[in-house]
């Protein structure tokens, strides 16, 4: 089976909401996402930004990919925001650094799939993928 064609075809409808207050950072996810072919991509500089926009409700996403460490609001406050609100929203979070404690609490709060950074396009595809997918069979 033809990875690439199947990623191609899973992500063709996409709509991603990053969630990133580095500009450098978000220019290089916005790349990794255009190299998986995913169409619709929105951004937030933190975490209230991203509330604000999902509380507005004019787009809807099917996932959103956040960076942990962020000014205002944390990537682990949107996280629970998000799973007080929309409960099966998949949710990937983007850390640096992955220490034990940072997994224990994503895990307790939900998140679907971390990726550590700096990370490849086949990395984020990948767990893209596996959770779109999984998501797909509840």
């Amino acid at each position: 089976m033809n990875t690439s064609a199947t990623m191609d075809q899973a992500f063709a409808n996409l709509s991603v909401l990053l969630v990133e207050d580095d500009a450098f950072a978000i220019k290089i996810a916005q790349t990794v996402l255009r190299q998986l072919r995913i169409p619709y991509v929105s951004t937030a500089r933190d975490g209230a930004e991203a509330l604000d926009i999902l509380n507005a409700g004019m787009q809807k996403y099917d996932l959103i990919i956040s960076d942990w460490n962020m000014p205002e609001m944390t990537g682990l406050q949107l996280l629970k925001a998000v799973r007080q609100k929309w409960p099966s929203m998949p949710f990937i979070m983007l850390t640096g650094r992955a220490t034990p404690e940072f997994v224990v609490q994503a895990r307790d709060h939900g998140v679907d799939a971390y990726v550590v950074k700096p990370f490849s396009p086949a990395q984020l595809g990948q767990k893209i993928q596996s959770v779109i997918g999984a998501r797909m069979q509840k």
